[in-house]
């Protein structure tokens, strides 16, 4: 297989994740080993490893749009707890780069988990709205990239507390262009600008970054907490745990 098709098939993955709340779409590049290759590709504009990864996540953005908008209608609870498995697992991917446990890393990680845990929002008190402006889409878009490539931090979590989630996914589903233009436009601005302090911290204090990630990761299982606990939830958790697992295994 080509390294162009390599990193479209990796790209889905990682477009699916940013329409999921408690996911990051940067641990899933993490787990998929192009993480750093993304943000230096997107620090330095590199097309060759840009159009290839934007291209298959704009088909796991507009495929994942459309199941997690009828799973979250149909079945609630087996899709909250999948991400449940999903979020905790991850968790796994970070805690690997922290390369040294002393006070500081452990202070980060409580830091991490803390403020993750005090903004998360319970997704089952997610609404959309109509009287959203296109200059917020762009600013969601903007805030909301950060977590499109930094680990530990979801995008749709971003979006549930900005008032923002359903109603981006519903403009993916029904392509509402003056929508997508302004939410687009957002993100463009701001990996450009996140991705050199991200390339730099990640050169100076990985460890460090890692450990604080992990705690967002962990404190941002808030978010998807199951309302009862059931077969269906069971089953939802374990496919959700096991995915990120067998990535992960694949990729060491």
């Amino acid at each position: 297989m080509s390294r162009f098709w390599e990193l479209v098939i990796k790209g889905i993955p990682i477009g699916i994740s940013n329409t999921l709340p408690g996911i990051s779409g940067g641990t899933m590049a993490l787990i998929l080993g192009i993480y750093d290759q993304l943000v230096n590709g997107i620090k330095k504009i590199n097309l060759t490893v840009l159009i290839p990864i934007l291209f298959g996540a704009i088909i796991g953005v507009i495929g994942g749009s459309k199941v997690i908008v009828n799973l979250l209608e149909l079945q609630p609870g087996f899709t909250v707890a999948f991400l449940l498995g999903l979020i905790l697992t991850s968790s796994k991917v970070t805690a690997k780069e922290i390369e040294d446990l002393n006070l500081k890393t452990i202070i980060l990680f409580i830091l991490g988990l803390i403020i993750a845990y005090h903004y998360s929002i319970d997704i089952d008190s997610v609404v959309s709205r109509a009287d959203i402006s296109l200059f917020k889409f762009f600013w969601g878009g903007a805030i909301g990239s950060v977590a499109m490539i930094l680990p530990g931090v979801s995008g749709g979590t971003l979006l549930i507390m900005l008032g923002l989630y359903q109603n981006v996914l519903q403009a993916i589903i029904n392509f509402d262009i003056l929508v997508l233009f302004s939410f687009g436009g957002g993100v463009g601005v701001g990996l450009l600008g996140f991705s050199w302090l991200l390339s730099y911290l990640l050169a100076k204090w990985r460890s460090f970054l890692m450990a604080f990630l992990t705690g967002l990761i962990l404190g941002s299982i808030r978010t998807v907490i199951p309302n009862q606990l059931g077969v269906m939830e069971f089953v939802g958790f374990i496919l959700g745990f096991l995915s990120i697992w067998f990535l992960d295994k694949r990729e060491v």
